[in-house]
């Protein structure tokens, strides 16, 4: 298996690989790669300025295992839409998995895929949401509703992050003791001791 993720707005090298290790950990037999949101890019409009989609496409379409997962979080799903997007209109490369965390939603064309799922996270007791939250219907669109947390930018970072608290309740904290979120990857993870 082979897992690429793009962090949201301002997730740092130490953030990201902070979700890689703690991802690594439960995923004993993937390969992981994990980005950091660019030096001066806007959460905005973070494409303006990037130039490594065709780059990081030909990077994931050069594995060789077929089982490809491609997450963005927050504005980070911008970049992982757009290397997808790359990858299933000018290389025809369908064997992936596309997984946006409450962020820019994929165009029509990504989201028919079957493995796409664009993800919100919902605090089921005090109905509280996530900051890019969106209601639509399954099955590519989702609802994590078992996040233990109440503050908007926490239930934000539930999705990437099980460790997450309302103690820290800021974008800079949302990778704080990450304990990586495997339930919105659609990987079932063995049960360590």
């Amino acid at each position: 298996m082979n897992v690429f993720y793009f962090g949201g707005y301002l997730a740092t090298p130490i953030d990201v690989s902070a979700w890689r290790g703690s991802l690594q950990k439960k995923l004993t037999d993937a390969t992981i790669f994990a980005y950091a949101w660019p030096n001066g890019a806007s959460a905005g409009d973070p494409l303006a300025g990037w130039t490594d989609t065709q780059h990081l496409a030909e990077l994931i379409d050069g594995q060789d295992d077929g089982d490809t997962i491609i997450i963005g979080h927050s504005s980070g799903c911008a970049y992982a839409n757009a290397v997808a997007g790359y990858l299933l209109k000018l290389m025809n490369f369908k064997q992936f998995r596309l997984i946006a965390l409450d962020g820019f939603t994929p165009c029509p064309e990504l989201m028919a895929m079957p493995g796409t799922v664009r993800w919100s996270a919902l605090n089921m007791r005090s109905g509280a949401t996530s900051r890019n939250y969106v209601v639509s219907q399954p099955p590519h669109y989702r609802v994590w509703d078992k996040a233990k947390v109440s503050n908007e930018w926490p239930l934000h970072f539930s999705l990437v992050n099980l460790a997450v608290s309302d103690d820290h309740p800021t974008i800079q904290d949302g990778y704080i003791n990450c304990d990586a979120n495997t339930d919105v990857l659609g990987i079932a993870v063995a049960e360590t001791s």
